[in-house]
């Protein structure tokens, strides 16, 4: 199952906005990748049990 541009733009915009994916452009494409950052302080945060 293939999706179009159009119906990924929307979610990658409100994850960009979020600072969960940074974009880029090269030429004429839009490249994004996923920021872990933020999602790596909550994740030392959480407790763990042993």
């Amino acid at each position: 199952m293939s999706s179009s541009r159009q119906a990924l733009s929307q979610p990658l915009d409100v994850l960009e906005a979020a600072g969960l994916v940074v974009a880029h452009r090269e030429g004429g494409y839009k490249l994004h990748r996923i920021d872990t950052s933020l999602l790596r302080a909550v994740v030392d945060r959480w407790p763990i049990e042993e």
